[in-house]
C-alpha cells in the first residue's frame, strides 16, 4: 500500500546514506498525502540542519522505481511531504475489498500472548452499572488485541472465598426464613438488597420448606453459600452473554486455597517480615507505596492480597510465554491504591513489571431527564446492568461506555443514547453502514474493481480508510479502546459527505464508486464487530 511504498523508498535512501533511523510516517492533512519528520530527528545525530538532511534523503529516493509517488516536497524546517498517484487510491480500495474483515489485521509473528482479566464481580448479587463499563472495556480490548495479532485469553476470577461468601450465606438463609416468618430478624452484617430476596425465593423454589427453622450448622451454611454462589454466577453469565461478553477461563479463589496454590507462592516472596504476629509485605521498598501491607494476619488468616498475588503468577505462567507474555487487569478507579502492591509482589516473585498492566476506569452516572438514577426501583440496590439493558439495549451501553478515556467520568444520558438523530454518534455510524448496504443492493457488481478516484470527496474517504490498520496497531500497543468510536464516527461523516456530493449510479466512474462504498461498509462493520454491536443493513 501507499504507506509501505513511501517507507520503503525512504529506507532505501537512508541505506544509501548509511543512516540508521526508525521511520515514522503520518497522514498529512494539508501538505500532501503523507509526511515524515525524520530529518528533524537526525539533526543531532548528523550535526547538520534538518533542511539539508531532508534534501539528501529526497535526492536519493528513486522515483522511477517508486512511481506510485507523484511528488515530494520539503517544507521548513525539514518536513518531507509526499503525494501519491491516483492509482494508489484505487489500490487501497481493492485491497480492502480483497481482504474483507481481515483488513487491518496485525501480523501474529513476533507477538506475545496476553491474558486479560475483567469483570470478575463478586458472586454475591447481580451485575451493576460499574461492571458494565468494566465488561465493555475488557471485551472490546480483547477483540482489538486479537485483531492486532495477539493470542488472547479472556479470564474471569471468581471471588468466592472468605467473609463475603459467609455473609452471602447467612443473608440468603435469613431471607429464606422470612418466607415463613416475616418477623425473622436479619443479622446486622447481612446483605439487605432486594437481590438477596430473589436468591432466597429461588432457594425456596428448589428446596421448599426443607430448611424451615433449620439450625444454622456448618453443613447448612455450606449449602446456602454454594447455592448463592451458583445462583449469582448463573445470573452474571446470563447478563454477560446478553451483553456479548464471554470468557475462556473461570478461576475460583476458593479452589486456589483448596488446591494449595496460594501458600507456596507466598512463601517465595523475598521482601516480607514479621511484626506484631502478622506477616507484612514491604511494599514501601523503593518508595512506591505509602505503607507496608499485611498479607497474613496475626491469627493466621490470609488477607485478600495472598490469593491475588498467587493468582497473578498463575495467570502469567499459564501463558507459557516468559519473554513476551503480558497479563492485563481491568479495575475500577477505586482500586488505584492496590495497583502498586500487586505489581510490587509480581516483581518480587521474579517477573518484570512491564509484563503486568492495569487499566483503571472511572465510574459512570446514569442520567434521565436531568436527574441521576442511582438505585434500582425493583431491588433497592445499585442500578443493575440488566435493568440498563432493558432500558436502552446492549449496543448503546457497549458503545458509549468506551467512547471516552478511562480516566474520564461518564454521564450516561438515557435520552441522548437512545435518540435517532445527529446528536447520537452510534446512530450515525449504524446509519452510514445501513446506507452503504442499501446502496450496494442497487448494483449487480459481485466484485467491483476500482480504477481511479480524481475527486476530493473520494480521496478524503479513502484517506480515512487507510488509517484503520494504523489505528488497530496503535490500540494494540496503548490499549486505548476509546480511540475506536471517534474513528468510526469520522469515517461515517466523511462517507455521508461523499454520498451527498457524488453521483454513483450511471456515472463514468460507477464501478470504482461502488467498490469504494463496499470498502467503507467493510471497515464500518469490522469496527462495530470489535465492540460486539449489532450491524444493521436497514434502518
Amino acid at each position: 500500500m501507499a504507506k509501505d511504498i513511501i517507507i520503503n523508498s525512504i529506507q532505501e535512501s537512508l541505506d544509501k546514506l548509511k543512516i540508521k533511523k526508525e521511520i515514522v510516517l503520518t497522514e498529512a492533512k494539508n501538505y500532501g498525502d503523507y509526511s515524515t519528520n525524520i530529518a528533524l530527528t537526525l539533526q543531532k545525530d548528523l550535526g547538520k540542519k534538518a533542511i539539508e538532511i531532508a534534501q539528501d534523503i529526497v535526492k536519493n529516493i528513486d522515483l522511477n522505481k517508486y512511481n506510485q509517488i507523484s511528488e515530494i516536497k520539503i517544507a521548513e524546517p525539514g518536513f518531507i511531504n509526499f503525494w501519491v498517484t491516483n492509482a494508489v487510491f484505487a489500490e487501497t480500495v481493492n485491497i480492502i475489498n480483497k481482504l474483507g474483515a481481515e483488513y487491518g489485521n496485525g501480523l501474529k509473528e513476533g507477538k506475545g500472548k496476553i491474558n486479560i482479566e475483567f469483570v470478575s464481580a463478586n458472586p454475591t448479587g447481580y451485575l451493576h452499572i460499574g461492571h458494565a463499563r468494566n465488561a465493555a472495556i475488557g471485551a472490546t480490548l480483547s477483540n482489538i488485541l486479537e485483531k492486532a495479532g495477539f493470542n488472547v485469553t479472556r479470564e474471569y476470577f471468581i471471588n468466592d472465598y472468605g467473609n463475603q461468601m459467609n455473609k452471602l450465606a447467612i443473608s440468603i438463609y435469613s431471607r429464606y426464613q422470612q418466607i415463613f416468618d416475616e418477623n425473622y430478624q436479619l443479622p446486622e452484617n447481612a446483605y439487605r438488597g432486594g437481590d438477596i430476596v430473589q436468591f432466597a425465593s429461588a432457594f425456596h423454589e428448589k428446596y421448599q420448606d426443607q430448611y424451615k427453622n433449620a439450625e444454622y450448622t456448618p453443613e447448612v451454611e455450606d449449602l446456602f453459600r454454594e447455592f448463592g454462589r451458583e445462583y449469582a454466577l448463573m445470573n452474571i453469565n446470563k447478563d454477560l452473554k446478553r451483553f456479548g461478553v464471554w470468557f475462556d477461563i473461570y478461576t475460583s479463589e476458593k479452589e486456589q486455597y483448596e488446591k494449595n496454590l496460594v501458600w507456596p507462592v507466598i512463601k517465595r516472596l523475598k521482601t516480607t517480615y514479621e511484626k506484631d504476629g502478622a506477616t507484612w509485605l514491604q511494599t514501601t521498598k523503593g518508595g512506591k507505596d505509602d505503607k507496608d501491607r499485611v498479607i497474613i494476619k496475626a491469627n493466621g488468616d490470609s488477607t485478600y492480597m495472598c490469593a491475588d498475588i498467587a493468582y497473578h503468577e498463575q495467570k502469567f505462567k499459564a501463558l507459557n510465554d516468559p519473554e513476551k507474555g503480558i497479563i492485563i487487569d481491568v479495575w475500577g478507579g477505586d482500586h488505584s491504591g492496590y495497583v502498586e502492591r500487586i505489581k510490587f509482589a509480581f516483581e518480587d516473585l521474579g517477573y518484570r513489571r512491564d509484563q503486568m498492566e492495569v487499566i483503571l476506569f472511572q465510574l459512570i452516572r446514569i442520567m434521565k431527564n436531568g436527574k441521576e438514577i442511582k438505585m434500582s426501583k425493583r431491588l433497592g440496590t445499585s442500578l443493575t446492568m440488566r435493568e440498563l439493558m432493558d432500558e436502552v439495549g446492549k449496543d448503546a451501553i457497549r458503545f458509549f461506555l468506551i467512547e471516552r478515556s478511562y480516566n474520564s467520568r461518564i454521564d450516561f444520558d438515557i435520552k441522548k443514547v437512545t435518540s435517532t438523530d445527529e446528536t447520537n454518534s452510534l446512530y450515525i455510524i449504524k446509519y452510514a453502514h445501513a446506507r452503504c448496504a442499501q446502496l450496494l443492493e442497487k448494483f449487480a457488481y459481485k466484485n467491483p474493481q476500482a480504477t481511479e478516484f480524481s475527486d476530493t470527496f473520494s480521496q478524503k474517504l479513502i484517506a480515512e480508510l487507510k488509517e484503520y490498520p494504523d489505528l488497530i496497531a496503535s490500540m494494540g500497543k496503548n490499549y486505548k479502546v476509546n480511540l475506536l468510536p471517534p474513528y468510526l464516527l469520522k469515517l461515517a461523516g466523511t462517507f455521508n459527505s461523499f454520498y451527498s456530493n457524488i453521483k454513483v449510479a450511471n456515472s463514468a466512474n460507477e464501478e470504482s464508486y461502488v467498490a469504494l462504498v463496499k470498502a467503507v461498509k467493510t471497515v464500518l462493520a469490522d469496527g462495530m464487530k470489535l465492540m460486539d454491536l449489532d450491524i444493521p443493513n436497514k434502518m
